[in-house]
């Protein structure tokens, strides 16, 4: 299954110096068979018990967070609860700095097909780009340094973990970043704001209908907003809603995103 908005991928004219990217991380830059950043972040706790904790927290909200029924109410509490307890368990197992490298090198994260490639052309041609990720942005920044993908031209908004002296997790006390609440509005410096504002198009890619909020609404006829269907294809009609363009199964990589939308 696939869907293009073909009246608007033909009215929006791309060029490399006419868009920014905003791009959502875990299953999107990364493979939908990947571990995510949290889980990798578990690992760093070096407890089996930490592991089986995050791994039930998932199992209770991730249902939810697929459930477009429920009131944004709702979905906006138990979203909250359910990245905030996380980190809850984080800081009871005693998360490690030193261990959150060797748990990424030793995980199963591996980038969406094209990704890697799409981030290259990004930084060979100067894009303004936006990572923004509801998951942990050590494991984000960690990954994109090891694949030599961590360029210049891209600037990472996600949560951010502090550790003491000790190499241990410091209680996290900053604004939570999450399934219903990530955006640029609010969590970009003024300079680069202000470059990314003068800039016509806007190419937003998320796994979540609650990625489309990511960018303005108001901009909504600028931005050229795809999204990768990885589960629950009973939600195609709704992802219609909300994105230009929708992928499905082997279609959804960023190969075919580009050939459609000329890039």
């Amino acid at each position: 299954m696939e869907y293009i908005n073909e009246e608007k991928i033909n009215k929006i004219k791309l060029e490399n110096s006419n868009f920014y990217v905003v791009i959502d991380f875990d299953k999107t830059i990364t493979s939908y068979e990947s571990e995510d950043s949290w889980d990798v972040t578990g690992r760093a706790a070096n407890n089996i018990n930490c592991d089986k904790e995050i791994e039930s927290l998932y199992k209770k909200y991730r249902p939810i967070e697929l459930d477009y029924t429920i009131s944004i109410e709702e979905k906006n509490t138990q979203m909250q609860k359910w990245y905030n307890e996380c980190m809850g368990v984080y800081y009871k197992y005693k998360l490690n700095k030193d261990l959150l490298k060797k748990a990424l090198l030793e995980s199963r994260i591996k980038f969406r097909k094209g990704a890697k490639e799409f981030l290259e052309y990004l930084e060979k041609n100067n894009i303004p780009t936006v990572v923004l990720s509801a998951g942990i942005g050590n494991v984000i920044e960690e990954f994109l340094k090891f694949t030599d993908c961590y360029f210049k031209n891209i600037i990472i908004i996600s949560n951010f973990i502090d550790f003491d002296e000790n190499n241990l997790m410091k209680k996290f006390d900053k604004t939570m970043i999450h399934t219903m609440n990530k955006k640029l509005e609010g969590n970009l410096s003024k300079e680069i704001e202000s470059k990314i504002n003068k800039l016509p198009y806007g190419i937003l890619f998320g796994d979540l209908v609650e990625d489309t909020n990511m960018i303005d609404r108001n901009k909504a006829d600028n931005v050229i907003r795809i999204g990768f269907l990885n589960e629950s294809h009973k939600n195609f009609e709704v992802y219609k809603k909300f994105f230009d363009i929708v992928l499905t199964n082997e279609e959804a990589n960023f190969n075919k995103a580009r050939k459609i939308i000329r890039i």
